[in-house]
């Protein structure tokens, strides 16, 4: 099944910012971020090396926000749209 994927907002340098993948039935969000997190020249932006999502990060599936923790339990469907993002900080 097909979906998409975005990476907004993490350094410009770092390769690609959007696909259209093809992944297999019951694949969650998290399983198709890591996945595409392989693609940028630098995957470690997105998660660790034990495959933990950076907790800074924001993830919206079809425009509604999933927590980070709960990305694992999320299973997409076919044409679903998912966006990463940092969460905006500073002063």
């Amino acid at each position: 099944m097909k979906v998409s994927i975005s990476i907004l907002g993490i350094r410009a340098d770092n390769g690609k910012k959007a696909a259209e993948m093809n992944i297999s039935e019951q694949s969650s969000a998290k399983d198709l971020i890591l996945e595409f997190a392989q693609t940028l020249t630098d995957p470690d932006l997105i998660a660790d090396k034990d495959g933990n999502l950076k907790k800074h990060l924001i993830i919206q599936v079809n425009k509604k926000r999933v927590l980070t923790g709960k990305a694992a339990d999320l299973i997409l469907k076919d044409g679903d749209e998912v966006v990463v993002y940092p969460s905006v900080s500073g002063g």
